[in-house]
C-alpha cells in the first residue's frame, strides 16, 4: 500500500517538476551584449555563451558585433545593448559629452597591438609622411597610435603622418595588404595574414610599458541602478568565464571557440589561445592608473575630459561585492 502511495505521489509530483523546469527556462532574462572588435579577448563573451555560463546565471544573451567603438558606445547609451566592450578612451569622451556611461570591468589592461607597415618601411622613423590606419577618431586604436608615435619621438603634425579611420582590425589588416594604407596597429590574434606576407613588424605596444585600458565592459549608471540583479549576473558570468578560460583542462574547448568566432584555422586558433591567456584577468578590475593616463592624454585635446576624475569613469561596486563574499578566488 505504501509503495502504491509513493508511486501515486511521484505521478503527481512529476508534472510539477516539469512545470518548474519550463518555468526556469522561461525566466531566463534576454540581454543584448556587444563587442566592437574581432579579436581573441572577446572570449570573455564567447566562452561563457558557449559553455552555458550565462544560462547558469539566469541570462539568455544575444552577442552582437557592432564594428567600431564609437557605434558600440552609442548603442550602450541608447540602450540597444545593455553593456558592451569598449576602450577607456571612448568612455571618457562619452562622459565628457554628458552620457552616463561607466566601466564596470577591465578586460584588457594593457596595450597589446602589433605595429605593422609596408615591407619597404623598416624603422619607426620611416612612418614620416605616411598614412596610419585606425578604427575611428577618439577610439582606443587612435590613442594607442598617438602613444606609439610619441614613444618613437614622432609627431603626427610635424612629421606629416595622416590618421585614416577605416574600421576594425581585420579591415585595417586587409587595407594594408591591398596597399590602401602604409601602416596600422592590430592585435596579435589577427596579425597572421600580415606575417605570412612579410610585412614589416615594428614591434608590440605592450613593450612600451604604458598603462592602458584597451578593452573594458561598459554600461550606463542608469542600467546599474534600475537592473542591479541583471548587472550582477553579467559580472558573475564574465568572472566565471575567465576562470573557465584559464583552466588548462578547457584548452581544447576554448581554442575551438576562438577558432569558430575568429574564423581561423586550427594553427591560428592555437596561437590565439596562447596569446589570450596573459590578457585574462581573474579579478577584472579596470586599471585606475591606466584610466588616469587616458584622462590625461585625452584631456590634452579635449578640455572637458581634462576636468574628469578617474572615478567618474569607473564603478566596480559589483566586483568588490563579489570579491568580499569570496566569489572570486
Amino acid at each position: 500500500m505504501k509503495r502504491s502511495q509513493k508511486i501515486t505521489s511521484w505521478m503527481f509530483a512529476l508534472p510539477l517538476l516539469l512545470a518548474c523546469q519550463v518555468g526556469w527556462t522561461q525566466e531566463l532574462e534576454k540581454v543584448v551584449l556587444g563587442h566592437s572588435s574581432m579579436r581573441n579577448d572577446i572570449a570573455f563573451l564567447w566562452v561563457p555563451q558557449q559553455a552555458g555560463i550565462f544560462r547558469k546565471n539566469g541570462l539568455d544573451p544575444t552577442i552582437v558585433f557592432i564594428p567600431g567603438g564609437v557605434r558600440m558606445i552609442q548603442a550602450i547609451v541608447a540602450g540597444s545593448a545593455v553593456a558592451g566592450s569598449v576602450g577607456a578612451t571612448l568612455v571618457s569622451s562619452a562622459v565628457a559629452g554628458g552620457a552616463d556611461t561607466v566601466m564596470i570591468l577591465g578586460i584588457t589592461n594593457r596595450l597589446t597591438y602589433d605595429i605593422w607597415a609596408k615591407p619597404e618601411l623598416k624603422r619607426p622613423e620611416d612612418l614620416k609622411s605616411k598614412t596610419l590606419a585606425i578604427s575611428g577618431f577618439g577610439s582606443s586604436s587612435h590613442l594607442a597610435s598617438f602613444l606609439m608615435l610619441k614613444h618613437f619621438g614622432l609627431d603626427e603634425k610635424r612629421d606629416s603622418i595622416t590618421f585614416l579611420a577605416i574600421g576594425d582590425e581585420p579591415t585595417r589588416a586587409q587595407a594594408l595588404i591591398s596597399g590602401r594604407i602604409d601602416a596600422t596597429i592590430v592585435d596579435p590574434s589577427v596579425s597572421g595574414p600580415l606575417k605570412e606576407r612579410s610585412f614589416s613588424y615594428l614591434g608590440n605596444l605592450q613593450d612600451l610599458g604604458v598603462p592602458f585600458v584597451n578593452n573594458s565592459v561598459a554600461t550606463t549608471r542608469r542600467f546599474l541602478k534600475e537592473h542591479p540583479r541583471t548587472a550582477e549576473a553579467i559580472v558573475k558570468t564574465i568572472i566565471e568565464g575567465n576562470a573557465y578560460t584559464l583552466n588548462p583542462a578547457n584548452r581544447t574547448t576554448v581554442t575551438a571557440i576562438l577558432g569558430k568566432n575568429l574564423r581561423v584555422p586550427q594553427k591560428e586558433a592555437d596561437k590565439a589561445y596562447e596569446d589570450l591567456l596573459p590578457k585574462v584577468e581573474r579579478k577584472p578590475y579596470p586599471s585606475m592608473e591606466a584610466v588616469k593616463a587616458t584622462v590625461h592624454v585625452m584631456g590634452l585635446r579635449n578640455p572637458k575630459i581634462a576636468q574628469l576624475k578617474p572615478e567618474d569613469l569607473v564603478d566596480v561596486s559589483i566586483l568588490q561585492k563579489l570579491e568580499q563574499i569570496g566569489f572570486i578566488r
